[in-house]
């Protein structure tokens, strides 16, 4: 019986006098992957969306895994797992940092159904866009020198942009309140309103770190050019993000006077990268009736 043991101990891998390694009924997996909205929450169905700025509890289990006798401690077993965590978009770029975990711990018989769970939260990028988003679980077994990955895939419902090679204003569009979703038919006000509009900004060089420099200015112009009201530098957006932001959104409001002359306005954007030195302009009218 001796020869027996002894060959049982070396192909465990496991050399302290006493340390025997069990095998596992099942091969190690990784198992019921789960994606929810609150933690230890309901699983989402597989074609449900999630959407930009929401949290995303992640976990899944694992069986089949190593447990390796305790010498000095009779009836309890070790079990040694380490596992990895990344999280991507469909283009393969990191939503956030890789999470390294570990679980060293020790069961027993009455443990012997017990399937460790690996958990993950993710907070959705507000500026995330539509599509595919990999979860990808690297798992190692310590004591059965055994590695194995794992990919369960969420679906994000975003708002698209069109990218674009150089500096550009896409998707200008006046509103009625600061509120509002839908953009005007018409853009027309009345004296006394209150001009809302949005756009998106994108082309511009990401700097160091993902980090963003942009800023813009506007000029009201009236139905013969002369100037009606401008300020150079509207708003500045400096930012820097862990997951690169290949849009950002602009707003600009203007008080219409309450004897505001009746016609046609120009409003001139004018955008600036300040990491690339570009510039764009753009020019959007609304009547004031």
């Amino acid at each position: 019986m001796k020869p027996l043991v002894a060959a049982l101990i070396l192909a465990s891998g496991c050399l302290a006098p006493g340390c025997v390694a069990i095998a596992a009924d099942k091969p190690l997996a990784i198992v019921h992957p789960v994606f929810a909205r609150g933690e230890d929450g309901a699983p989402e169905a597989s074609d449900e969306d999630f959407v930009p700025g929401e949290t995303i509890h992640f976990s899944c289990q694992v069986e089949g895994y190593r447990k390796v006798d305790k010498p000095d401690d009779y009836g309890k077993q070790n079990v040694s797992l380490k596992f990895q965590i990344e999280v991507r978009d469909q283009s393969g770029v990191l939503l956030k940092p890789v999470q390294d975990g570990k679980i060293e711990t020790t069961v027993t018989e009455e443990d012997k159904d017990w399937k460790p769970k690996l958990h993950e939260t993710i907070v959705v990028p507000p500026l995330a866009e539509t599509g595919e988003y990999s979860v990808l679980v690297t798992l190692s077994d310590e004591l059965a020198k055994a590695t194995l990955e794992k990919a369960a895939i969420f679906r994000l419902k975003g708002r698209d942009v069109a990218p674009s090679d150089t500096l550009v204003v896409r998707n200008f569009r006046f509103l009625r309140r600061e509120d509002d979703v839908k953009p005007l038919p018409v853009a027309a006000y009345r004296p006394g309103d209150s001009v809302w509009a949005r756009f998106d900004m994108t082309g511009y060089k990401l700097g160091d770190k993902n980090q963003v420099d942009i800023e813009y200015g506007l000029t009201v112009l009236r139905e013969d050019g002369s100037v009606a009201y401008t300020e150079p530098q509207a708003a500045n957006q400096k930012i820097q993000t862990f997951y690169p932001q290949r849009y950002q959104p602009g707003e600009l409001n203007l008080n219409l006077a309450q004897d505001q002359p009746l016609g046609k306005y120009t409003i001139v954007l004018a955008v600036r990268d300040n990491l690339s030195r570009q510039m764009y302009e753009t020019r959007e009218t609304f009547s004031v009736e």
